[in-house]
């Protein structure tokens, strides 16, 4: 992806309200061991220490993303709620027809998060107020739609979310609302689509909090998701029929994600300008998309590297972070992550890229011992950090963001718990080759 793709960032401003700057801190540095002396220069390399913290975008946007996510993990930390609405079928239902039964028919999309060994539910909720967009035409994370509080319908099952026998969820909705929705139908053959929404505002899928520990994704476009009323009628013989009334506004599908932490840390991140330092975390950072949980890096020693600068060249600059898995065992950790530049506020302001002008993205690794798995991702930040120590200016805060690809962030609650740098690990940690002149 190119610098130029912002349309992440751009989102992001938009529910922020923020402007766009830049600025650099200052802290210290301290010259490694490892030389290699030549009559010119001396190579040297160095690990340079980082300050992660976590702070909370004010909104992400999560509407038209083909996704409907539903589920609850406490594991995780998080409860997801599927909005959407449903249009009128388009066929003609005759007056001899007879209800036999309402199904809500889903088609999971594949994507989880969580244990899906263990037994799943939820239950489906008939709205009592419209779904509207807000002035972009779009809605987020935190927007919230009043629905009846006893269900229309539920079901518990053991999801194979990967499998395509069990690609398919039949959803059995109470008789007495679909013999009204049948009666509705042929006692107004003229009923319009506008009509039909104050028959049916629309439907939130709400996961079961008692005994589920997952997050399942269900396909939500044109389409994909239906109420399939199953009628019959007798002339001759019995002939059964079936009609659907089909998702077909995908930009009013939408998911409200809702952090359930028990970090008073994180629970206290009111405003993207606040954050939570590694110590307050145990040691962490966290980043997950739908919530708009970010990791921030900075470099204390950024002032000091600037100095050095004048008297040599930085080569080389890795940055490595590492991943605590102790919480999540079985969760393989997003194989792209990106690099955001931010002030010292969290105002974002451009991806970070390299010297080809494309963004930085980190290289997934995995180590495998006797008794664990462990990740590690590594990012080339050579030309950012150049570029940083060659402004004529340093200001004080510009930070690093950890990010998700767009499409993740808006559409998935994918979750990543780094290894600050103060873990016992040494697995996050910035690298950096550098040359020392030789003066004469």
């Amino acid at each position: 992806m190119n610098k130029k793709t912002t349309l992440l960032l751009l989102q992001i401003l938009l529910y922020t309200g923020i402007s766009l700057l830049a600025s650099c801190s200052e802290g210290n540095f301290s010259i490694g061991d490892d030389f290699v002396d030549t009559e010119t220069y001396t190579a040297i390399t160095d690990t340079f220490s980082l300050n992660l913290s976590t702070f909370r975008m004010d909104s992400v946007e999560t509407s038209g993303t083909g996704i409907a996510l539903c589920g609850y993990s406490e594991t995780n930390e998080t409860k997801s709620t599927g909005y959407f609405n449903i249009e009128r079928t388009s066929d003609n239902i005759s007056k001899n027809e007879k209800f036999d039964s309402l199904c809500l028919v889903l088609q999971h999309s594949g994507y989880y998060l969580g244990d899906t060994a263990r037994i799943f539910g939820l239950s489906v909720h008939l709205l009592q107020e419209e779904i509207t967009a807000n002035d972009a035409g779009t809605l987020c994370a935190d927007n919230f739609f009043t629905y009846a509080k006893g269900p229309v319908g539920q079901v518990t099952y053991y999801p194979e979310p990967n499998t395509t026998e069990e690609k398919e969820l039949l959803i059995r909705i109470d008789d007495s609302f679909g013999q009204m929705l049948l009666d509705t139908l042929q006692s107004n053959t003229t009923l319009t689509a506008l009509d039909f929404e104050e028959v049916l505002h629309g439907l939130a899928l709400v996961p079961d909090s008692t005994f589920s520990e997952a997050i399942l994704g269900y396909e939500a476009n044109e389409g994909s998701i239906n109420l399939r009323l199953y009628t019959h009628k007798v002339d001759l013989e019995k002939t059964e029929l079936s009609h659907d009334f089909p998702l077909t506004e995908t930009y009013l599908q939408f998911n409200n994600i809702v952090s359930i932490t028990n970090e008073e840390a994180l629970q206290s991140l009111t405003s993207y300008k606040q954050k939570a330092t590694e110590s307050q975390l145990n040691q962490s950072a966290i980043l997950q998309g739908g919530t708009g949980f970010f990791t921030r890096i900075d470099l204390p020693g950024l002032s000091s590297m600037k100095a050095l600068q004048q008297q040599g060249q930085i080569v080389k600059a890795t940055l490595q972070v590492g991943v605590n898995t102790v919480n999540h065992p079985t969760q393989t950790p997003p194989t792209t992550l990106y690099l955001l530049e931010a002030d010292k506020i969290n105002q974002l302001s451009s991806y970070i890229v390299n010297s080809s002008d494309y963004s930085v993205t980190g290289t997934l690794s995995k180590t495998t011992s006797l008794y664990e798995e462990s990740y590690t991702y590594t990012f080339d930040i050579t030309y950012f950090l150049n570029a940083l120590i060659n402004e004529e200016v340093t200001t004080e805060g510009t930070g690093i963001v950890l990010a998700l690809p767009e499409e993740d962030l808006q559409s998935s609650v994918d979750r990543v718990e780094f290894k600050g740098y103060t873990d016992p690990s040494a697995e996050t940690r910035l690298n950096v080759f550098y040359y020392n002149y030789d003066k004469e």
